[in-house]
Parts: structure tokens; C-alpha cells; sequence
């Protein structure tokens, strides 16, 4: 008779995950190696889930597809760097967590960007403040500096994408989030200091 003794905190393993994690471990070292076939194999044998996972933050196919790939796109244009602490799948799942919200928080700020955009309806009144709005925008955005102006003229007036707003500019998608940032907060104080 064998005596199973447990914590209570101490969470249950079995040797399928014990088995799981050390195949894992073992493509992310490849992966870091530049072995193509570990990454397709960690692509297909996560991807259903994990767009399965953005979907339910998303509520778009299309932005759940495009939030998946974005992280497995991440993951090997970094490979050389990518690291993950812990559980492969904690670390897939955590990071398509993390694009959807940065997603849906991106969108949000499109969509309060348009209403300012809008024109607000037949009073003339409103259709003055619209005009004095859209004004203080175009001169704000004249004051940044020409990347940062660039920037946020391609996000928020051509609407187009990070990745597409890199590929344009020549730099990376993590530039584009920072300019993008601090575009919009100098954006933000200049408008609310107009006249």
C-alpha cells in the first residue's frame, strides 16, 4: 500500500505534463536555434487554442486570427532572445492575453479619435466646434517631431496597422507604439490647451 501525501498548495503534476513541458523546453531550444520545424510544430500543435483564446477577448475571427499570428510572428522574429519562464503554453497563452487587450485597447482609441472626427450633427453650432476640433488636431500634429507626426497621422488619419506603419517608416513595431504614445498624449495637451 502505497501513502500519497499532498499540500495543500502545492499543485498536481502528472508525467504528461512533466513530459509536455520537457518537449516544449526542448522546441523552444530549437526555435532559438533557428529550427523552423520546432517552431511549425509549436505553431500547429497551439494554434487552434490560442485563436480559439483571442476569440473570446476579440470577438472577431478576423482580430483573433491576426492577434495568434502576431504572437507566433513575435516569437520568431525574436527567437534568438525568446526565453519563456515557466510553462511554454502559460507564456503563449499570457502573451495572445496581452495582444487582444493591447488590441481592443488600440481600437477604443481609434474609435474616440473618429467621434472627435465625426461631424456631430446639422447644428451649426456643433459643426463650428467640429471645424475648431479639426483644426487644433492638424496643428497639433504639425508640432511633433516629423517621425512622431508621421506616426500618428498613419495610425489615426490612414488608419493603417503597427506592422503596416513599420514596414512604411523602416522601423520597428515597437517604435511605432512609442511614437504612437506619446503622439497622442502631446496631442491630448495641446488640445486641451487651444483656445
Amino acid at each position: 500500500m502505497s501513502l500519497k501525501t499532498s499540500f495543500a498548495n502545492e499543485p498536481e503534476t502528472s508525467s504528461d505534463d512533466v513530459s509536455t513541458d520537457a518537449a516544449e523546453r526542448a522546441w523552444v531550444d530549437r526555435v532559438r536555434a533557428g529550427d523552423v520545424d520546432a517552431f511549425e510544430a509549436l505553431y500547429r500543435m497551439y494554434w487552434q487554442r490560442l485563436y480559439a483564446f483571442a476569440f473570446r477577448y476579440v470577438h472577431s475571427k478576423e482580430d483573433a486570427e491576426e492577434v495568434a499570428q502576431e504572437v507566433f510572428f513575435r516569437i520568431w522574429r525574436r527567437r534568438v532572445h525568446w526565453a519563456p519562464a515557466g510553462a511554454v503554453r502559460n507564456y503563449l497563452y499570457l502573451a495572445v492575453r496581452n495582444a487582444a487587450r493591447d488590441r481592443l485597447e488600440r481600437a477604443a482609441v481609434a474609435r474616440r479619435w473618429r467621434v472627435g472626427q465625426v461631424e456631430p450633427g446639422p447644428e451649426i453650432q456643433c459643426d463650428l466646434e467640429a471645424e475648431e476640433f479639426a483644426a487644433a488636431v492638424e496643428r497639433a500634429l504639425t508640432e511633433l517631431p516629423p517621425k512622431r507626426s508621421a506616426v500618428c497621422k498613419l495610425r489615426l488619419i490612414d488608419g493603417l496597422s503597427y506592422a503596416q506603419i513599420a514596414d512604411r517608416l523602416g522601423i520597428c513595431e515597437k517604435t511605432v507604439e512609442t511614437q504612437l504614445a506619446r503622439g497622442l498624449k502631446a496631442l491630448r495637451d495641446q488640445i486641451r490647451q487651444a483656445p
